[in-house]
């Protein structure tokens, strides 16, 4: 062990426990990592039972952390090596080091497909995909696939429910978020069919999952109720008028609420919804003279019964929604449907690994699942292959578990001795963030509950499970932890968190020292996230200015801008504390690697892209026209709108915009020619260098970064084009779907810049002084409003709709799955306050911008004087501001906002030391007047003008092709004309497919006869193999008969000659064959190669005939469709 750190006894038994598994839990800045190399190279070197330095399995999450891991063990084995030189053992050990497994999840279930492939029958040359191919082969497969499920009609009641026979956008959805869902589970066509199975149990509401859910909420949600019931009875008790008014009806409240807690207790589904809704509940109180606002012991009591009876209003809508009856007719109803649901996500499963091995391709969570497949069979049963590779590792330590989901889990453990007794986990399930990831921090929570804590050392060697807590953290400064442990004590639990705040968990000063630090909590009133940015500026100058002391390397040393850092929950806000920061002439370094296609120096050239693709998109082209790619103002467009009301803005274009709009119609024309016949890298390249966009978005703030964030994308954008510019939208959207594109690269800070990140970016790192701003930002709940919601044991929970109100309702199914997932959702946001609030290791400010102050308090301060602050209470609040108004409340330091609320303050017990301020932000300066703009220079003017309107003459050449088909020219201008889906052809047929068999037929049909049985005719051709079999029996007769009635017919056989499928070629001007509105020099000609159906040669002249097999019976619409063609044939 080193000898230059001492290590604290709960790190020691971490170290250097042995004969069991072991789940450290280690809590923010307790010295993971340093735990972790201390025990990989402790069983190196272990006196007694030494293991080989290659035997070491060692998993972490990202690369950055698996390259510190090795390094740190290989330095530190150095260290033994040059205490003890002589030692040959520790010198092999070094270079048996350099062969140990210690990497990402990724990358070693990455190697070990590698190795295996032969077994699981893959190609040997598979590649990782990038998203842009996955996003189009899953596209591609969804398609395939809902044609086929279509034809179920489960499936297609399943699809009308959500789509209404419009699109089958929200189906697909459904489908791809179910699979996605299942591939972090070890066996997903078990999940699946589990899933079904839970819909066609005929089971009372309480015997099923969903209603043991729902009743065990409800529970909690009473006791919650009866809390604030108590603790009204205590306000009206503090006054005589209020007591005699309030007592007996609250009394009453309490005696209904128990019974309603032991109906749910026991399990009586319809008698705990007839006790709610019995009538005559919720009694008025007594009247008090002048009324309850001049009785402040009577306005809490109101106050608390009201919140009391409003959340037991809610326990009926949201919880016990429907009586047993009720549930097993919607049980009945959806059965089939999910059933069907799940038939469709097993089949796009199929289709999708098989279309990706089609293409040698693969993705991370194949690996993952493919190498469980090598290790388990489908009961979990071990594999000889995974007997014989457990054996090769004597420990198998984890990094970060509690973002390990239940696929890792099982890999895990598959590695592992048969009785698992080589494992160790290391993690902290309060910073487990990544749910988005698909992590699971149930899984480390259960260990955590079943698992006993570490035994005594004179018990060594164990054999049971067991936990380690390191609760010491030698980041922070007494003041910052003990603000933490208050806030947290009070809102952190089982339910709202994952674990009980308490000893094991609670923070422990890992460094006393004299220096306190600072802890401190601001309440903005009537701010913003830009008042709020504004005050953390003046505060960062302040601070800066006056040298605030942080702690050094020795002592203490004046704060530099670089120790600064802002932690928001997300980046919607980055720019306005940016602003702010650089208004105050504070260098600032904003960390904005975001999705690329959500920035708004990409999001203009993205929608160029799905303009020329699509130009009939109103959003995308206002973009365009009004992104620095083109001279155009929002009142060109708003008058354009004006033009046409209900139209597009497309058309408002086409039709009104001649003159003003022209360059961009003339660029658009030539962009769309240049996407059917380039490249998608080389279309991108042509847009950027005609429209001048990349160097626009250099002139921007942060150009060179912008720059860089283009290129990033068009590197992205040509991959995922590979396949054409409609592959490459489709990618788009599919990445919008999956999380967007991300950067490669991207700082976390800057030398002499104050950094603002994201909580999740910041994980890891650690800062003198954080301050964690804009907590009255909203939480997504966007997870528990899908139409169908998904968990991972209570399956799958759709909504139905009202036969004769069509509107759409939750089932019983989908209550339990929203309260289950806001339940998990929310205790994500309160881990992730933890991350953010323990990043700082002097000084932690917190601020709370709100609005209207008093009507902030209300809820917080009614919960506080409630006592226990319950996870059921604080599960209402929709943003951190609410939590950390509750601890706030409950801080003797919080007098100023008592003063703001109703109530007297309940009795105080903290005695952490945290500073609670109340500030009023100033009010914005008016701006100072704008200096008069210089004059021009006019002849510099002109002569930039006439430099940059200066256009090559022979630019429009590059537009020319050198030679055209009839047929393309002939398509180009005509309207677009759209076939219907596959699955919608009855006959199995397209319509091109049809107009082939037809002119197949008129190929061979003979001329000089008068009378012509079609039906011989098509068997003649069929004998002498001048007809596909296949199309003749799609042939329709009836199609063609009208043909061999018309006076066309007859002037055939008239003909002196006829010529079959002639061939021809000519040239033509250029301004003939190109498309409307293109340039051409008139000096320009291009060749026009074709072949005439039917050419039929009189004395005197010659007549071209052209079969046309569109639908339309008018003639008009042959006229405009084809008058491009019967120009170039005369």
């Amino acid at each position: 062990m080193s000898n230059t750190i001492e290590f604290t006894k709960a790190q020691s038994a971490a170290i250097t426990a042995r004969g069991g598994s072991l789940l450290v839990s280690a809590a923010a800045g307790s010295g993971k990592t340093r735990v972790l190399v201390e025990r990989a190279v402790g069983l190196i070197i272990d006196p007694d039972h030494p293991i080989e330095a290659d035997s070491l399995l060692m998993m972490t999450f990202t690369n950055a952390a698996a390259a510190k891991l090795r390094a740190d063990i290989t330095e530190r084995l150095a260290e033994e090596v040059r205490a003890d030189p002589g030692n040959s053992r520790l010198r092999r050990q070094q270079m048996r080091l350099q062969r140990a497994s210690i990497g990402t999840v990724d990358a070693f279930c990455l190697h070990f497909v590698q190795q295996h492939f032969t077994a699981l029958e893959i190609p040997p040359d598979f590649e990782t995909a990038d998203e842009a191919t996955l996003g189009r082969i899953r596209q591609d497969t969804l398609a395939t696939v809902l044609e086929q499920a279509y034809a179920n009609p489960d499936f297609r009641a399943f699809a009308d429910l959500y789509d209404r026979g419009r699109t089958d956008s929200t189906a697909g959805n459904v489908v791809l978020e179910l699979y996605e869902f299942t591939r972090a589970l070890p066996h997903p066509n078990r999940a699946l069919r589990e899933f079904a199975t839970q819909w066609q149990a005929d089971l009372p509401p309480a015997q099923t999952l969903w209603g043991r859910t729902l009743l065990c909420g409800a529970v909690d949600r009473v006791r919650g109720i009866l809390r604030l019931l108590e603790a009204a009875l205590q306000a009206a008790a503090q006054d005589e008028v209020a007591d005699r008014a309030f007592t007996g009806v609250l009394l009453d409240d309490q005696s209904r609420l128990e019974r309603l807690a032991k109906v749910l207790e026991n399990a009586d589904w319809d008698g705990a919804i007839a006790a709610l809704d019995e009538e005559g509940a919720w009694k008025r109180p007594g009247r008090i003279n002048g009324g309850r606002s001049a009785n402040p012991a009577a306005s809490a009591a109101a106050e608390l019964r009201d919140r009391a009876k409003k959340q037991t209003e809610q326990l009926r809508k949201d919880w016990l929604l429907c009586t047993a009856a009720e549930f097993a007719a919607d049980r009945r109803r959806a059965a089939p449907l999910v059933e069907a649901l799940v038939q469709t996500v097993q089949l796009f499963a199929d289709a999708y690994f098989q279309a990706k091995l089609a293409e040698k391709v693969l993705d991370y969570a194949d690996y993952e699942h493919l190498t469980l497949d090598l290790l388990q069979t489908q009961d979990g049963a071990r594999t000889p292959l995974c007997k014989t590779v457990s054996r090769q590792y004597a420990a198998v330590l984890v990094d970060e578990y509690q973002d390990t989901n239940a696929l890792q889990d099982a890999i895990y453990f598959s590695l592992a001795a048969p009785d698992a007794s080589n494992l160790f986990f290391v993690g902290d399930i309060k910073q487990s963030i990544y749910r988005f990831r698909q992590a699971d921090p149930s899984v480390f929570a259960a260990k955590q509950a079943a698992w006993r804590p570490y035994p005594d050392p004179q018990q060594i060697p164990f054999k049971e499970p067991a936990t380690i807590s390191l609760d010491a953290n030698f980041r922070s400064a007494p003041a910052v932890i003990e603000g933490i442990n208050d806030i947290f004590e009070t809102i952190f639990s089982e339910s709202l968190g994952g674990i009980a705040y308490g000893k094991g968990q609670r923070l422990v000063v890992g460094k006393p020292s004299d220096y306190r630090g600072l802890c401190e909590i601001d309440v903005l009133e009537n701010a913003d996230a830009a008042s709020d940015a504004a005050v953390i500026a003046a505060r960062i100058r302040e601070m800066q200015a006056e040298g605030y002391p942080v702690r050094g390397k020795a002592g203490t040393r004046p704060c530099q801008f670089e120790d600064f850092c802002i932690l928001l929950r997300g980046r919607q806000d980055f720019a306005v504390y940016e602003a702010a920061l650089r208004a105050a002439e504070i260098p600032v370094y904003a960390d904005v690697a975001a999705d690329l296609l959500d920035a708004p120096h990409i999001r203009p050239f993205a929608a160029l892209l799905r303009v020329v693709d699509n130009p009939a998109q109103d959003v995308e082209l206002a973009a365009v026209l009004l992104s620095p790619m083109y001279p155009y103002t929002p009142d060109d467009l708003v008058h354009l709108r004006g033009k046409i009301p209900g139209g597009s803005l497309y058309a408002a274009v086409l039709r009104h915009g001649a003159g003003r709009f022209d360059a961009f119609l003339q660029d658009l024309a030539v962009f769309r020619r240049l996407a059917r016949t380039l490249s998608v890298d080389q279309l991108i390249e042509e847009l950027l260098a005609r429209t001048g966009y990349l160097a626009a978005v250099g002139a921007l703030p942060d150009g060179p970064r912008c720059r860089e964030d283009l290129r990033a994308f068009v590197a992205w954008a040509s991959g995922a084009g590979a396949r054409g510019l409609p592959a490459l939208i489709r990618a788009m959207q599919a990445a919008q779907h999956s999380g967007g594109i991300q950067p490669a690269g991207g700082g976390q800070s800057r030398p002499g810049c104050v950094s603002i990140m994201t909580v999740h970016r910041s994980k890891g790192l650690e800062f003198p002084i954080v301050f964690v701003a804009n907590t009255a930002h909203k939480f997504n709940q966007s997870d528990v409003i899908r139409p169908v919601l998904n968990h991972r044991t209570l399956g799958v929970g759709l909504t139905l709709r009202d036969g004769r109100r069509a509107s759409r309702y939750k089932t019983l199914p989908y209550a339990a799955l929203a309260q289950a997932i806001k339940a998990e959702t929310l205790s994500e946001e309160m881990r992730i306050l933890y991350v953010a609030l323990t990043r700082a290791q002097d000084v932690l400010i917190v601020t709370i911008p709100v609005k209207q102050l008093d009507s902030s308090l209300k809820s917080p301060a009614l919960y506080a004087k409630a006592g226990a602050v319950g996870p059921e209470m604080l599960q209402t609040f929709s943003s951190w501001s609410g939590w950390l108004l509750t601890a706030a409340l409950r801080h003797p330091g919080s007098a100023e906002l008592w003063a703001r609320t109703d109530f007297l303050p309940p009795p105080f017990t903290s005695k952490a030391s945290l500073t609670i301020r109340l500030c009023t932000p100033p009010a914005p300066s008016a701006a100072p007047a704008e200096p008069p703009a210089p004059e021009p220079d006019q002849l510099l003017l002109a002569a930039l003008q006439q430099s940059f309107a200066w256009k090559d003459p022979r630019r429009p050449l590059r537009d020319i092709p050198a030679k055209v088909s009839v047929s393309a020219v002939t398509h180009a201008a005509r309207p677009l004309a759209l076939e219907r889906p596959a699955f919608m052809q009855k006959n199995g047929l397209t319509g091109a497919e049809r107009g082939t068999a037809i002119h197949a037929f008129l190929q061979s049909v003979p001329f000089h006869t008068e009378v012509l049985d079609l039906d011989a005719e098509v068997q003649r051709q069929v004998d002498q193999q001048l007809l596909d079999p296949a199309l003749a029996a799609h042939l329709r007769l009836d199609d063609v008969r009208p043909f061999f009635e018309s006076a066309v017919w007859r002037r055939i056989r008239l003909a002196d000659t006829v010529l079959r499928e002639e061939p021809f070629i000519t040239a033509l001007p250029a301004g003939a064959v190109m498309p409307e509105g293109a340039a051409a020099p008139e000096s320009a000609q291009v060749l026009v190669q074709g072949i005439a159906d039917v050419v039929l040669v009189f004395a005197d002249h010659a007549e071209i005939l052209d079969y046309k097999t569109d639908r339309s019976q008018d003639p008009a619409f042959y006229i405009q469709s084809y008058a491009k063609q019967l120009q170039l044939y005369r």
